[in-house]
């Protein structure tokens, strides 16, 4: 399949999950499509932007023609006529800016972003020959592919939990909610310091694959657990 239709399939979610595969590995390994993609995603939000501002115009508009025919003709069928190009108008209104502001997509671009770096604080001129080090070091120059690389060795050398979460947030921001998924509920078999973190962290993979009942179980349970992230989570949970 060629790039252009792998992006139009992505945005009408319908890739098939070899295709979405596909999709992921050039995300990754081909700048050109991941600006392509890039480009799309803002024309796509230009474009609702739009739609926005113009279905609120023609209601206004239509709000204005219809007070005034009711104002010269205060006839009833006119009224019932106008209530029902009002209610369809409303009704139009509604579903679409609801369907623009739920979208999966645009709520994990909007809440996503990735855990700072609280285990080992980079200090400007340091410098250490550990993977841990390199690891963090690359992340926070947002190199999430080097970093993940550096992480998963530092785990398999130390097998310590918490870079579990953060090799989750270089796989989020490399757009692979899956492996995310497994990286995090493995960390949570084996601590708790960061559960609430864990938590949110699944919510928005779920998110990025588009399974909004799965997110927000991990919301609720962030909820339950602490109030990290309160307000996001409560401005989510009403906009699923």
């Amino acid at each position: 399949m060629d790039k252009l239709s792998l992006i139009e399939k992505y945005f009408e979610d319908t890739l098939s999950p070899k295709e979405r595969e596909e999709f992921d590995s050039l995300i990754n390994t081909d700048s050109e499509f991941k600006k392509d993609f890039e480009f799309q995603t803002n024309l796509q939000q230009a474009i609702q932007q739009n739609k926005r501002e113009e279905l609120k115009k023609e209601l206004q508009d239509l709000e204005f023609n219809i007070t005034n025919k009711v104002q010269k003709k205060s006839a009833f069928p006119l009224l019932k006529v106008a209530a029902s190009i009002v209610l369809i108008f409303s009704l139009g209104a509604y579903f679409l800016l609801n369907n623009n502001a739920t979208s999966s997509e645009d709520l994990f671009q909007e809440y996503y972003s990735p855990y700072e770096n609280v285990v080992q604080p980079i200090v400007r001129g340091e410098s250490s020959e550990t993977l841990e080090f390199k690891a963090f070091l690359s992340y926070e120059k947002q190199e999430y592919k080097e970093a993940l690389a550096l992480f998963e060795s530092a785990y398999n050398n130390t097998q310590k939990p918490h870079l579990l979460l953060y090799k989750a947030n270089c796989l989020l921001s490399l757009q692979q909610p899956e492996q995310a998924i497994n990286a995090l509920n493995e960390y949570l078999t084996k601590e708790e310091i960061f559960k609430d973190k864990a938590n949110w962290y699944l919510g928005l993979s779920y998110l990025q694959l588009n399974n909004k009942e799965q997110a927000k179980k991990y919301f609720k349970n962030v909820r339950e657990l602490s109030k990290y992230k309160n307000k996001e989570i409560e401005e989510l949970l009403n906009k699923l």
